[in-house]
């Protein structure tokens, strides 16, 4: 939701009357989201809104981080919230994860008897707070092969340590 370009309401072309207030953001998918002191353009015809929301990608980080830092279990909708912000489809979800996509449904379905397994709930919050880190990793490709007994050699780089 971005500055509006204009002052016309879109549904009947009246005036819009904007103001700074708390809006509670159910868009995010998660409950009791409230955005502090943002603007609220609203038609006094027909009851129209349009919420200026700045640094849309800050406040979902933000909103990730909260809720991968907190110390109760996930529920289906924070389940659902990281894995739309670490922009994952169900199904790659699944694959990422190594579970079937029925699983994955499961977790995210209100009431569903199927929790996420501690171990997995806590790869989804790493994952989710190392989300930049996260694209040089490919999950499905790590632990597939067997083990061999070979050493690992680093050497130093002009920026770092490689492989």
């Amino acid at each position: 939701m971005s500055p509006r370009q204009n002052n016309r309401c879109m549904q009947c072309g009246t005036e819009m009357k904007g103001a700074r207030e708390n809006f509670r953001y159910d868009a995010s998918g998660l409950d009791g989201v409230t955005l502090e002191a943002v603007m609220v353009h609203r038609c006094p015809n027909c009851g129209e809104y349009e919420v200026e929301i700045p640094r849309m990608e800050e406040l979902h980080a933000a909103l990730a981080r909260g809720v991968a830092m907190k110390k109760e279990r996930l529920t289906p909708k924070e389940i659902r919230f990281l894995r739309t912000y670490l922009g994952y489809s169900s199904a790659d979800f699944a694959r990422k994860l190594s579970v079937s996509l029925p699983t994955v449904s499961r977790w995210e379905r209100q009431g569903a008897p199927l929790r996420m397994k501690a171990a997995i709930e806590k790869l989804l919050r790493v994952m989710a707070l190392l989300s930049d880190a996260m694209e040089s990793y490919p999950l499905e490709e790590m632990a597939t092969e067997e083990p061999r007994n070979r050493p690992v050699r680093f050497h130093a780089t002009r920026v770092g340590w490689a492989a």
